[in-house]
């Protein structure tokens, strides 16, 4: 029989080993729960038989990519396959960068879409580096492709694509001054002008301004074979988002956004509306978003819009995005299903986006024509959102309150544009006075080109006036309905006449029909 001293022996024995199990029971059933979790949205690379997600190689990519100079594909150093992705930003381990945030509730998957880059080489090495910091930094697209006029690598795993390599016999044929340029750029002689406009040795001229540029005279062409190429390399993917170099995309927003949609129904892109009638197309520089169907319907198959087919075309119209609808058109498909669509694509910066009580809680998608500055400070203030409340996305109101709020503490500023415009009178305007103008007093209307105190009355005039713009020199008194805040004017020639414009805003409606709203619902975009 056993004494009581060995019978509490081994019943604590028993008690120890009992608990040591449900330790490691736990533990590893909560591990392999988080592992769960964590792989739930991943996507393991197929072979290239499937046909998703393959990466750009010389057997599938319509491009002559020889060597990874000049593609955008990146290795993996230990196995030396490709990735999914042909761009990925490899976080350093002294980043500062949080950790990627989930897009908020509703979000489609990241790993739906393509995020395609479109620069050149007289602006990849001003504008793109801040996005590899920015835009495509922490892994949080999983997809991404960076096209140009000329093969760049900015950095250890990213490169810049020529999209225009095997189409420069066509560009020749079709536009001689412009296969000259794609010629010239790629000369010994052009390997150490970088175009920084950082005023050292190298840089291009000051005076290459935008229309004589290069790459204004190439960019046009990058659009079909663009497209083309992203639908042979990733052909299944549900969403391809297309912006430019100096565009900033809010991607949480955007994937909420796409997730309202169907990849697959009727062939669809979207974008910022423009043109009339016939003639509509999407501001590329807003960003396009183009559906799966689309993208199979019309840029797969035996009947892909090429530059041999619209390369004369081309060559007659101004920009590639005018050309891109105009070639949509004629496959049956019109920006936003023919609609106007959403407005939370902005064609321009925030100091020139109108700010109105109709767009001031839905979310905004994209900015365009940004500086470094810009991008930055839509970058932190997407942080900032993200780490404050994932489930909430930026709305326009975030946007006014973190960038334009702080410097419309004045009701007038002289030498200042807001650009107002929805009413403009002038000293010898023969237009009749718009019929929503009809219960204004119309002496004090035809009085307002005077001076910049008799337009501000003309604004005070209108109820849902909220600013106005006095030149002087023009004789000429607009006024919005909108807020905007506006920059200094661009410096006058020396033989021009000399004037001030000046520009105010009438700070107590906006604060009754603004900044009193905070949005706790926010808007369908």
């Amino acid at each position: 029989m056993s004494s009581p001293r060995r019978s509490r022996g081994v019943f604590l024995t028993g008690l120890i080993l009992i608990l040591v199990a449900l330790y490691y029971y736990d533990f590893f059933g909560l591990l392999v729960e988080r592992d769960g979790d964590e792989g739930r949205h991943q996507i393991t690379p197929p072979s290239k038989d499937a046909g998703q997600h393959a990466v750009p190689d010389e057997q599938t990519s319509s491009l002559k990519l020889s060597d990874t100079s000049s593609t955008a594909i990146h290795t993996d150093p230990v196995s030396s396959q490709p990735t999914t992705s042909a761009l990925e930003v490899v976080p350093t381990p002294t980043s500062t960068h949080s950790a990627p945030q989930q897009a908020h509730k509703g979000a489609g998957a990241p790993e739906d879409v393509l995020l395609i880059f479109k620069t050149g080489a007289s602006t990849i090495w001003r504008r793109m580096p801040l996005h590899l910091t920015t835009t495509l930094s922490n892994g949080r697209i999983p997809h991404s492709v960076i096209y140009s006029d000329l093969p760049e690598q900015l950095s250890s795993t990213i490169s810049a694509i020529d999209v225009l390599t095997n189409s420069s016999s066509i560009i020749q044929k079709f536009d001689p001054s412009a296969y000259a340029a794609y010629q010239d750029q790629q000369s010994p002689s052009h390997l150490n002008t970088y175009r920084e406009h950082a005023r050292l040795p190298g840089d291009e001229p000051p005076d290459a301004t935008a229309g004589n540029q290069p790459g204004w005279l190439l960019d046009k062409y990058k659009f079909l074979p663009m497209l083309a190429h992203a639908q042979r390399n990733w052909p299944n993917l549900k969403w391809y988002i297309y912006i430019e170099d100096d565009t900033f995309i809010f991607w949480d927003n955007v994937l909420s956004y796409l997730s309202t949609l169907e990849p697959d129904d009727e062939p669809s892109y979207y974008g910022a509306y423009s043109g009339e009638g016939n003639n509509t197309f999407a501001q590329g520089g807003s960003g396009l978003v183009f559906s799966r169907s689309l993208m199979s319907a019309v840029f797969s198959g035996d009947n892909i819009p090429d530059l041999e087919k619209y390369g004369n075309e081309t060559s007659q119209s101004c920009c590639g995005d005018i050309m891109l609808g105009k070639v949509l058109r004629d496959y049956g498909v019109y920006v936003n299903r023919g609609t106007y669509g959403t407005g939370s694509f902005r064609p321009e910066p925030p100091w020139k986006t109108g700010f109105d009580d109709w767009s001031w809680c839905a979310p905004v998608f994209t900015f365009h024509h940004l500086h470094q500055r810009d991008i930055l400070q839509l970058s932190e203030l997407e942080r900032k959102r993200r780490a404050l409340d994932a489930g909430r996305p930026v709305i326009f109101r975030d946007v006014y309150m973190e960038l334009i709020a702080p410097y419309l503490t004045k009701p007038k500023l002289t030498n200042w544009d807001n650009f107002a415009s929805r009413y403009v009178f002038g000293s010898n305007a023969t237009d009749p006075v718009e019929e929503d103008l009809n219960s204004i007093d119309h002496a004090v209307l035809e009085a307002a080109p005077s001076s910049a105190e008799a337009c501000r009355k003309a604004c005070l005039a209108i109820p849902n006036c909220m600013g106005w713009r006095h030149d002087s020199a023009n004789e000429k008194c607009g006024m919005d309905t909108v807020v905007k805040l506006g920059r200094e004017p661009d410096p006058q020639p020396h033989w021009e006449a000399k004037t001030v414009i000046t520009s105010g805003w009438i700070l107590e409606r906006i604060d009754d029909v603004l900044l009193k709203e905070t949005c706790k619902v926010v808007k369908d975009p």
